[in-house]
């Protein structure tokens, strides 16, 4: 006979003592989750209140010229800490805390370094170009240009745009790596007479 009544075997009593280990691990998990939003909510109203009391936007805008809606920003960033704090706690009371924070921490690097690649994308590009511009002969603020089926005065070069204007007033801002790929013809100046 394989199973007798009454006899707990090892196998099955491990199991009932695993999840109820569990069970309790992830019911403590989600009470320090649920304190925390809720303690966060709260201390947020509070020092919400607290700050539109003393009006630190006032304060802010005579003392800087800003204009800000710091109770709301400040507020919410301690709601915020508090929310993740609590999340934190309970992932370690699940014993999942480090993973879960290493995983995060790859992610946020992972999405920098993105941005900083899109971002250098569009910038050396146009930085490289201003250079060769600025040593390209003929080639100064005021002189009458035509490229890209624009017919204008460069009003203004830097290191990543030049300013165009139209004969119609209108002000025509070319990124600098486009002028430095098309055919820039500097025509010449018709002398007024006088």
């Amino acid at each position: 006979m394989l199973f007798q009544p009454g006899v707990v075997y090892p196998t099955i009593r491990y199991i009932i003592d695993s999840l109820s280990d569990t069970l309790i691990k992830l019911s403590i998990a989600i009470v320090i989750f649920l304190s925390g939003f809720v303690l966060g909510k709260l201390l947020g109203r509070v020092l919400y209140k607290m700050l539109k009391e003393i009006e630190i936007n006032k304060f802010i805008k005579t003392s800087t010229g800003i204009k800000i809606n710091a109770d709301h920003l400040i507020s919410n960033i301690l709601s915020i800490s508090i929310y993740f704090l609590s999340l934190v706690a309970a992932l370690e009371q699940l014993g999942i805390a480090n993973f879960i924070l290493y995983l995060l921490s790859a992610t946020l690097i992972i999405i920098l370094l993105i941005s900083l690649f899109l971002a250098i994308r569009d910038f050396l590009p146009n930085l490289l170009a201003g250079i060769y511009l600025y040593r390209k002969p003929g080639l100064k603020e005021g002189s009458p240009i035509e490229t890209l089926g624009i017919k204008g005065t460069l009003v203004h070069i830097d290191l990543f745009h030049a300013k165009i204007e139209t004969k119609k007033g209108d002000l025509l801002f070319v990124p600098n790596s486009a002028l430095a790929k098309s055919e820039i013809k500097i025509t010449k100046q018709k002398k007024k007479k006088d």
